[in-house]
């Protein structure tokens, strides 16, 4: 654990980093056309189809497609991961 979160913890200072840039960017995680969406349509269409089809048929509750969600983060660490490690994907 860094050392300022450890003084927040116990009171001693005001929460306030010096350590993060300011200007965070922001982006849309789950909108159609997102960067994210497009990686996952890219690298693990099935299983996201799956998952979605999975909290639909459950009122969206999660806890219901814990088998679904496990298979799709599996699929998405992959994916993440070449993305990461690939120049070619720039957004």
């Amino acid at each position: 654990m860094p050392m300022e979160n450890m003084v927040h913890m116990f009171g001693g200072t005001k929460k306030k980093s010096t350590l993060v840039d300011e200007n965070v960017i922001f982006f849309p995680r789950e909108d159609e056309g997102s960067p994210r969406q497009v990686i996952l349509d890219n690298f693990c269409k099935e299983q996201v189809f799956l998952f979605r089809e999975c909290m639909t048929k459950n009122d969206n509750d999660e806890n219901k497609c814990s088998q679904t969600k496990r298979i799709l983060d599996v699929c998405s660490a992959d994916a993440f991961a070449k993305v990461n490690t690939d120049p070619k994907w720039v957004f």
